[in-house]
């Protein structure tokens, strides 16, 4: 359980990277961003792809600062190090990290027949490499879109996440 001493925390949100077959590092508009704003926590929702990329996050910010989960693409080293999923409790606010699977399609049906979320406030994915925000069943479901794929998607994108005891605030930023 995290250790909260503030009245507000703000979370750099991003997830599928995918480096280095989409580009070569973590934007470094985001990482500025990410710096400027002095966020709290950095959530990284899968799809690194290799070990380099989440280390290079450590490298940029504290190691404490960096709440990880591997997705379906990443390599050996990440899911051995990372698990696939997380659950945390910040200022009253239940949050279940998820990659996620399958097309971008139904994706929020995919997640409550794959996990029991009736007891989480906020869920955040990735997978899908489209930018999301939605409010369902007195639920959050948020996914930061990718920083870095031009491939599958029209836009790059990540997230600002901040919470209060109550309010939450999910920012989409676009590249």
């Amino acid at each position: 359980m995290m250790q909260i001493n503030k009245d507000k925390i703000l979370i750099g949100v991003i997830s599928d990277t995918h480096l280095p077959s989409r580009g070569s590092e973590i934007p470094q508009q985001i990482i500025k961003d990410f710096k400027d704003k002095n966020v709290d926590y950095i959530f990284h929702l899968g799809d690194f792809t290799t070990l380099e990329t989440y280390n290079s996050l450590i490298e940029n910010f504290d190691k404490d600062k960096i709440i990880a989960i591997s997705g379906n693409m990443d390599n050996r080293e990440i899911n051995e190090k990372l698990p696939t999923e997380k659950e945390l409790e910040i200022l009253g606010h239940k949050i279940f990290l998820t990659h996620g699977s399958g097309g971008p399609y139904r994706i929020i049906e995919r997640l409550n027949k794959s996990y029991n979320l009736s007891k989480y406030d906020i869920i955040l994915f990735g997978h899908t490499h489209h930018p999301f925000k939605e409010e369902r069943d007195g639920k959050l479901y948020l996914n930061p879109g990718t920083p870095t794929d031009k491939k599958f998607t029209d836009v790059n994108s990540y997230a600002f996440l901040e919470i209060s005891k109550n309010k939450v605030n999910f920012e989409i930023k676009y590249i």
